[in-house]
Parts: structure tokens; C-alpha cells; sequence
């Protein structure tokens, strides 16, 4: 049985980019990553389609050329991670979904994130999805919060990165 988001993109922004995210992002079967996170208790259950949906949504911004863009999330980022060591599956989701392997580059002095990066994600969820949901702050220091909750960013977070959808 597939996964589903059905609340993908019912923002009335998400209309936006509802006719150019493939069914197959929405619909693909990330379900055994999810669970791996829940059974080693990473991830709170409550909060499972929640997070998928918010994965999916980094996903498309980097499939329609959002870049750079910064992983702010903790919990989000912790799937991420989590994919990723299922190597095979991660890069056939990649390639099946936005046509290509998402990297996730490390914020390091030899791959940091550009400072532009926070403020692409930001812009760019609210343009296709509307206001960022607070799962995105969960996880974070109340000082980081403050940082990514301001108006306009100015330089990078408190607290690094914990990297970015890198070059390709």
C-alpha cells in the first residue's frame, strides 16, 4: 500500500506548484524510512504524515530549481538523513521524482552553506505552500527559532547548518 499525502498541496498556494510535482512524488512509498525512524523512536508517530509531506515539499522546491536551498528543520532533516542510508531507494526516489540525485552537502568549511540559502527555503515555501508549519522549528534552540522566524535573514543561524541541497 502507498503512502499518501493527500494534503500535499492544499494550501491555496500550493497550487502553484500542484501541476508541475509528479504524482510519483506524492504518491511514492517512503513509508519503511518513516517507520525505521519511529521504531528507533527519532521521529514521534503522531507526527509521520507530517513530516513525509514536509520532506516531499524540500524535495519539490529542489525538483523545480530552488537553489541553494538549506535544510532548516531538525526533524525533516532527520528524515533526510534517515533516507539517504537507503541508498538504492534514495537514489530511485531521486531519480523517479525530480529527475536527479539530491545531494545533501554537509555545512563544513570545505561545503558551507551559502548564506543565501535560509532565505531561498523560506521564500520559497511560503511562494508554493504558504506559511512554514511549526514542525520545521521543532527541534531547534529558542535562539534559532527567533533567527529563522524574523522577517528578513541576515548572515547564517546561531546553530550551523546541518547542510544544504548542494550542486549537483
Amino acid at each position: 500500500m502507498k503512502t499518501q499525502c493527500s494534503s500535499f498541496d492544499k494550501s491555496p498556494r500550493g497550487v502553484k506548484l500542484q501541476h508541475r510535482i509528479p504524482s510519483r512524488l506524492k504518491n511514492y512509498d517512503m513509508s519503511f524510512v518513516l517507520d525505521k525512524l519511529i521504531a528507533e523512536h527519532r521521529i514521534p508517530a503522531a507526527k509521520k504524515n507530517l513530516l513525509e509531506r514536509e520532506f516531499k515539499r524540500f524535495i519539490a522546491l529542489v525538483g523545480i530549481g530552488v537553489h541553494p536551498l538549506a535544510m532548516i528543520g531538525p526533524f525533516v532533516d532527520e528524515v533526510w538523513h534517515q533516507f539517504i542510508l537507503f541508498t538504492r531507494q534514495y537514489k530511485e526516489f531521486c531519480d523517479s521524482t525530480v529527475g536527479h540525485f539530491v545531494s545533501h552537502q554537509p555545512d563544513t568549511p570545505a561545503t558551507p552553506v551559502p548564506q543565501e540559502a535560509g532565505e531561498n527555503f523560506r521564500s520559497a515555501y511560503r511562494h508554493h505552500f504558504g506559511r512554514l508549519p511549526s514542525i520545521w522549528f521543532e527541534g531547534m534552540n529558542n535562539e534559532t527559532k527567533r533567527y529563522y522566524q524574523q522577517p528578513v535573514l541576515v548572515g547564517k543561524p546561531p546553530t550551523s547548518w546541518s547542510g544544504w541541497a548542494g550542486p549537483e
